[in-house]
């Protein structure tokens, strides 16, 4: 493939592209800070700008698969998936889920245009972020390694992980069951029955649904509920074979909210929805943190949240298009390790 057939890859927030030439500073910025540098195996430290136009230069001639990573900030890293999965990241873009957004559209597109089997990668044992990015993705333990590593001039301890596509089809949908309960991505065909649910008792303890949505306002209210496999998308709950309620989570910050049928209440199904849900969030996304919060006259769903682990950390003041002005909520977080999900 010629370098100039590289496809340009959309994510939420960032766009993959060819590199360019203009790109050789940003790279020597990005790179040539120590603290990125010392993580990768290949980059020479100090990194100039002559050593991006090289290393620009060759991506072209050889026609590797090279994307640099583009968010609202400008170039931010680079990704390649020529002989294994590998990026980095400027500073500028940690602790922001760049890492797992442009990893997971790379990952996606090498299993929809090659026929490989399997996906490696690897990283320097010590490099947590990178680590967690790749367990979340679905990335299995292959083998300790030693890899050389050019800016620390010395061989380093290594782990080599590997991502099988059988694994990753599987990971491509998101459908869970509890004994009582079916978890599903939100489509379409839901738009009626979610929009049937929208009554005061449910709508006064949500923010953004407003009392007695119609079809056609649910199913316009969809894009932003849909699961393409990033945060920030919503799951239908169904209860014998009929949409019960649903449950979702936001982009930034990793807030859930849910809500189910009046209807159902008091029978435990929250919880059971719940604790099928939250431990895949924190098993396929790359967050040590899940935060909500409810209407301080809910709380019912303060003894859903503290059964399965959340803990209050404070109160603000909350909108809901079904109360007339702000009024108090009680705020919570789940740290992955006090989860306490069962059905």
């Amino acid at each position: 493939m010629s370098y100039a057939a590289l496809p340009i890859l959309r994510t939420p927030r960032l766009t993959l592209r060819p590199l360019e030439d203009t790109d050789a500073d940003a790279i020597a910025d990005g790179v040539g800070n120590y603290d990125v540098s010392r993580w990768l195996g290949s980059v020479p430290y100090p990194y100039s700008v002559e050593d991006a136009r090289i290393y620009i230069r060759d991506v072209h001639e050889e026609g590797q698969p090279v994307w640099g990573i583009e968010s609202a900030d400008g170039l931010i890293g680079t990704i390649s998936s020529h002989d294994r999965l590998g990026y980095w990241l400027a500073r500028q873009g940690w602790r922001k889920g760049f890492g797992f957004e442009a990893s997971r559209a790379v990952a996606d597109h090498w299993f929809s245009h090659s026929n490989a089997v399997d996906m490696e990668a690897g990283y320097f044992q010590g490099n947590v972020r990178s680590a967690e990015v790749l367990r979340a993705l679905g990335f299995q333990f292959l083998r300790n390694a030693t890899t050389y590593a050019r800016s620390l001039a010395q061989d380093v301890p290594a782990t080599d992980v590997i991502l099988t596509r059988k694994r990753w089809n599987a990971r491509k949908d998101f459908t869970l069951y509890t004994p009582r309960l079916t978890l599903r991505p939100m489509e379409e065909r839901d738009a009626a029955g979610v929009a049937a649910l929208t009554v005061p008792e449910v709508t006064r303890m949500l923010s953004r649904l407003k009392t007695g949505m119609s079809e056609a306002e649910m199913r316009a209210d969809l894009p932003r509920r849909t699961w393409r496999g990033y945060l920030g998308f919503t799951l239908v709950i169904e209860h014998m074979g009929r949409v019960a309620g649903t449950v979702g989570i936001g982009a930034g910050p990793s807030a859930i909210g849910y809500f189910l049928d009046p209807k159902l209440w008091g029978q435990g199904l929250m919880t059971e929805a719940l604790s099928a849900y939250l431990p895949e969030i924190f098993d396929r996304f790359p967050i040590s943190k899940i935060e909500a919060d409810h209407f301080d006259d809910n709380p019912a769903s303060g003894a859903v949240l503290k059964k399965l682990g959340f803990e209050v950390t404070g109160s603000a003041m909350g909108t809901s298009k079904a109360r007339v002005e702000p009024e108090p909520v009680i705020t919570y977080a789940l740290r992955r390790d006090n989860l306490k999900a069962s059905t």
